[in-house]
């Protein structure tokens, strides 16, 4: 719900405002400049949508990006400014045929989409990326749920795949990400008296993640629509530079060679390691490549409890020896 502050305050949030600065009418070499990360180029980049829907964002706010792209059902421009503020801008232009197929509705509206082709050097693909909304928190649970989605297709996935998920699977939407469901990913800008984005709620930094084919070809789809009506603004903060492809889970050795054995019983994974490992590390890593346990290698069955992770898949590798192949699993 929208607030209204006294004026004495307007002097300090105009101040604040300005931390988070949007810039629209980008040129399609400027987003592709802005989106590149690691072993990974875009070509055949295509943007659907009105020019001022999009825009390339910069600045401290209570995102968890600092720069990168904002496509939206409206106004780019109306995102920066503060939750004081209503981002509900009207574009006019036609939903999105795919985006209804997921949701199941065949009324949207103002989609704004993103493509473009990539060939990765690795195996996996990630993007990191956060969903917001004007719909929070008084549409949750309503038929106005805003659709977003990162469909990916290519080898492995002949049709559209949304690849834009929490890390158990389930897809980002106002309805399964807010203040009662999955709420360690929910950031309530309005409790939070949010200078800097209007949004009245937003997703925590997520990683879209896929395993993919080295060097063959992809096609990725960005796009958000408004449902059901054509008012309060929706978004996808992509962050600048984490469109990248790395090796989580092979090495890109022969299967001959040894592997990691795991087990995992309820919360408890066991991780059996060569003799030659003891001294050495056992790492997991979430769907983002970020670090999140560490246990060294005292005896050759290693023990990790896992009950305070929450649900996914994890990468188990033994960073000091490169010629043992990661492994993958998933919890939940």
């Amino acid at each position: 719900m929208k607030h209204v502050y006294a004026l004495v305050l307007c002097a300090a949030f105009t101040s604040a405002q300005a931390q988070l600065v949007v810039t629209d009418s980008l040129t399609t070499s400027t987003i592709a400049q802005l989106l590149e990360g690691l072993n990974v180029s875009i070509t055949n980049l295509q943007v659907n949508c009105p020019q001022e829907a999009m825009g390339h964002f910069t600045g401290i706010s209570e995102l968890d990006i600092v720069e990168g792209i904002v496509l939206t059902t409206g106004s780019a421009d109306l995102v920066s400014g503060g939750v004081v503020g209503l981002a509900s801008g009207y574009l006019g232009s036609p939903g999105d045929s795919d985006l209804e197929a997921q949701v199941q509705v065949a009324d949207t509206y103002d989609a704004c989409v993103l493509e473009f082709d990539c060939i990765p050097l690795g195996d996996t693909l990630l993007f990191n990326f956060s969903f917001g909304s004007e719909e929070y928190p008084e549409f949750v649970g309503t038929p106005f749920n805003d659709v977003f989605a990162i469909f990916l297709t290519g080898p492995g996935f002949p049709l559209p795949v949304n690849v834009a998920a929490l890390p158990d699977g389930t897809p980002v939407a106002i309805n399964n990400v807010n203040a009662s469901s999955q709420t360690s990913y929910f950031v309530d800008n309005v409790t939070g008296n949010g200078l800097h984005v209007s949004y009245d709620g937003f997703t925590t930094n997520l990683t879209a993640f896929a395993v993919v084919e080295p060097d063959a070809s992809y096609h990725f789809k960005v796009a958000i629509a408004d449902v059901a009506d054509q008012i309060y603004d929706s978004g996808v903060f992509l962050e600048a530079f984490s469109f990248r492809s790395v090796s989580l889970l092979t090495t890109g050795v022969h299967e001959a060679q040894p592997r990691l054995m795991s087990r995992l019983s309820g919360e408890v994974l066991e991780v059996v390691v060569p003799a030659e490992g003891l001294g050495a590390h056992v790492e997991l890593l979430d769907l983002g490549g970020r670090l999140v346990h560490r246990t060294m290698v005292q005896e050759q069955r290693v023990i990790v409890d896992m009950g305070a992770m929450p649900d996914g898949v994890y990468i188990v590798r033994v960073p000091q020896l490169p010629a043992l192949a990661p492994i993958r699993l998933v919890k939940g």
